[in-house]
């Protein structure tokens, strides 16, 4: 009878045996070994010797690159967002599969790396998209690295110059407000809710009323339009996108009353007629037709988080608020990307210069 919990037996010939996991194969099946010995202490030692140093059969067997790319993202699934799986999934079917899953990871080169950079490169693919493919391939090849001591190129991402925002201008925003204020259409009124707030556009299709009280509103989910397991894309609300974007924002009092014109007992802030959400695809679309019509040109729905941050820095806020506000895991990224000053800012800035002349 075995021991409970140890997979070691007495076997009828007055040996012990010792099962161990010797190997998991990509689709997630073990394969076992066994090792013998006179008494219960000698196999359970020898036993242990197995599982402290594990045999690296899976990688000799089956050494691809796509073995060891799904036997990462295999890894991770359960320490990641759901959507950031699916990210991943897409980047690995999609992109490294059909160039270089083949290739076997003992043998990967930085040259292959090179010519693979190339490849996506020749496909006119913007340099935020390429470099998230090469971070993907980079987390996999630190696993084979980790997991079986393979030594592997490091990745090194291709250069990305920061473009400035698109920032709506003072005129342009007034434009959108007035626009928006004599409309009794919600569409209109989730721009003004993102403009004075700077929430995403997937934190307010979420919105409920119940998250807006007390002159706050509560940011603890978002919606998206993702790929469930079987592959069919579905709209999930799920938390929000790091750990600081759960947030409360003060509600600005210029934007109270307009909330409080809207407000219903219950249900989603932004609705249809049959009080269902609106997803942020559609929320997108009705927001360009709203641009069309005031006339403003290459914006879309982030811009009103772009222009939010912006008025606030001009206004004087500091910047660890404003931080909080936006849900940015660092100030860092508040400055870096969100944050951007117009020439008349500038200029104001640099007109407090003082030269005291003596006369």
């Amino acid at each position: 009878m075995p021991r409970r919990g140890e997979s070691i037996y007495k076997r009828n010939d007055g040996r012990w045996e010792a099962r161990y996991v010797k190997e998991i194969t990509i689709d997630g099946k073990k394969k076992y070994g066994s090792v013998y010995a006179k008494t219960y202490a000698e196999v359970k030692a020898k036993q242990q010797q197995h599982i402290l140093t594990p045999q690296v059969i899976n990688i000799n067997q089956y050494g691809t690159l796509k073995t060891v790319m799904f036997e990462w993202l295999s890894v991770v699934k359960h320490n990641i967002r759901y959507s950031t799986f699916v990210k991943y999934e897409g980047i690995i079917n999609n992109h490294i599969i059909p160039e270089i899953g083949n290739l076997s990871v003992k043998l990967i080169t930085r040259a292959n790396i090179s010519a693979f950079t190339d490849k996506l490169m020749q496909k006119n693919l913007a340099v935020s998209t390429i470099n998230n493919i090469l971070i993907v391939l980079g987390m996999g090849l630190e696993y084979a690295e980790e997991e079986y001591s393979i030594k592997c190129p490091k990745i090194i991402t291709l250069k990305n110059e920061i473009k400035e925002m698109r920032v709506l201008s003072k005129v342009e925003e007034q434009t959108l407000i007035d626009y928006a204020i004599h409309s009794d259409d919600l569409y209109c009124f989730g721009i003004l809710l993102s403009l004075f707030t700077g929430i995403r556009i997937g934190e307010l299709c979420a919105l409920e009323w119940c998250d807006i009280k007390d002159g706050k509103i509560y940011i603890t989910k978002t919606m998206q339009r993702i790929k469930d397991e079987s592959g069919k894309s579905v709209i999930m609300i799920t938390t929000p996108k790091s750990e600081k974007s759960n947030r409360i924002i003060p509600i600005p009092k210029v934007i109270n009353d307009i909330i409080e014109q809207h407000r219903t007992s219950k249900g989603y802030v932004i609705h249809q007629r049959n009080n269902k959400y609106i997803e942020p695809r559609l929320m997108q679309k009705k927001f360009k037709e709203i641009a069309s019509a005031c006339n403003l040109e290459n914006v879309h729905f982030h811009t009103l988080r772009h222009t939010f941050a912006t008025r606030c820095v001009e206004i004087g806020f500091d910047i660890k608020t404003l931080s909080e506000i936006l849900g940015h895991s660092t100030v860092s990224t508040t400055l870096q990307r969100y944050v951007h000053s117009s020439f008349e800012l500038k200029q104001n800035n640099m007109d407090k210069l003082k030269l005291n002349i003596a006369i």
